[in-house]
């Protein structure tokens, strides 16, 4: 190494300078805290790393750690009768070592099913206490991955 003296991120920042990050560049991306649609609201931040190294012509463009941060667009916890919750985020941003900011895109939903109507018709065959039975909450676990597509070309 030239310059024993830089990190490793900033190495790496130095060696991928002059290559271009192709729009539709596919990234995989961990959740780095677990969600819940019941502990969520939209506009919240949510935090992710990126799981992979991104390579182009054989050299680490953007290497595995680095920041990427979402929103959440959709929460809604679960309710009586067995209505599922639902969740929803956005993978909005990549932050690069060398300052760079790149925008991402994509769309994650869990809309759970519920079964609603088959608890309510259960409900008042067994007993009225069944109405207050509540759905699953749609949630997300630390270390999840997901896939997010870089927006705009970028030089790096």
């Amino acid at each position: 190494m030239a310059f024993p003296f830089l990190s490793q991120a900033q190495q790496t920042a130095t060696d991928s300078l002059g290559l271009l990050l192709q729009e539709g560049t596919v990234i995989k991306v961990a959740i780095l805290q677990d969600i819940n649609g019941r502990d969520v609201s939209v506009g919240q931040n949510v935090d992710f790393e990126l799981s992979e190294d991104i390579l182009i012509d054989n050299k680490v463009a953007v290497a595995k750690g680095a920041k990427v941060v979402g929103m959440v667009t959709e929460a809604e916890r679960s309710k009586a009768l067995g209505k599922k919750g639902k969740l929803a985020f956005s993978i909005n941003y990549m932050y690069l070592p060398n300052g760079k900011i790149v925008k991402l895109r994509s769309q994650i939903e869990k809309n759970l099913k519920g079964s609603g109507a088959a608890v309510a018709a259960g409900a008042i065959l067994v007993s009225p206490v069944a109405l207050i039975f509540n759905g699953k909450n749609a949630k997300y676990a630390k270390g999840d991955v997901f896939t997010a597509y870089i927006d705009k070309e970028i030089m790096l």
